[in-house]
């Protein structure tokens, strides 16, 4: 495949879009806090969350289907993001960042919440059940539908500023994070993996079957890894 040529002189952007790309920026800024508020940071905390990890599967094909049309491309992200963060949003829990085609969000991060895990497998079983809303409404029009997958974890997590006085970010860091956004790569359509501390948790209330005894790449040790699969019928609450 040819590369393009980066040292010819590139068109430039029309006023409207120059403009609009500026505004852009000035809303979404890259740095963090004010340089001079960095002494004022508070120290790290130390809590106890759950991690949850989104992940749409063969979104790489996807990309390839709107290589004209990245415009298309992220209309459709958008719709499918609104449902993950208001599912997020309903159940107490916050979006730390955006991860390619999936976010990381925290559950108990932000305060004492002892039902955090609760709050994590609803929030986990409310996106996946809209963005399935989404697909009846849409996927016809599209050509093509939208599959999610999702990773939780819960243990002992660090909450604190990351970065520098030139550029930070609030960071939410520990081997429960690790492990969800592991899991969440194995996790196939409409399926919830999580580890053995989310599913003693819930395992009232979930039908869930222990899938493997294994290890999680880039981590030591093995784990017990529960699949919960929402559109295959063993998802429901008991």
């Amino acid at each position: 495949m040819a590369m393009p040529d980066v040292s010819r002189p590139q068109p430039a952007l029309p006023a409207d879009d120059s403009d609009r790309l500026l505004r852009l920026r000035q809303l979404f800024p890259i740095a963090g806090p004010d340089i001079t508020a960095w002494p004022r940071v508070p120290m790290p905390v130390l809590c106890t969350a759950s991690i949850l990890f989104t992940d749409l599967r063969g979104f790489t094909r996807l990309t390839e289907r709107f290589a004209h049309d990245p415009a298309g491309l992220l209309e459709v992200l958008n719709a499918h993001l609104k449902k993950v963060l208001r599912s997020i949003s309903i159940c107490g829990g916050v979006v730390e960042k955006f991860v390619g085609d999936g976010v990381m969000a925290t559950f108990g991060a932000s305060g004492d919440e002892a039902d955090h895990v609760g709050r994590a497998m609803a929030a986990a079983i409310g996106l996946i059940g809209a963005n399935e809303a989404l697909n009846r409404r849409s996927a016809a029009d599209w050509g093509f539908r939208l599959d999610v997958g999702v990773g939780i974890a819960s243990g002992d997590v660090v909450v604190g500023a990351v970065g520098s006085a030139d550029r930070s970010e609030l960071g939410v860091l520990g081997d429960a994070v690790n492990v969800a956004a592991r899991l969440v790569t194995q996790a196939g359509p409409g399926e919830v993996l999580m580890t053995g501390t989310v599913y003693r948790a819930m395992e009232a209330m979930l039908q869930s079957e222990l899938t493997s005894q294994s290890a999680v790449r880039g981590r030591s040790g093995r784990l017990e890894i529960y699949r919960m699969s929402l559109l295959g019928g063993r998802g429901d609450l008991a």
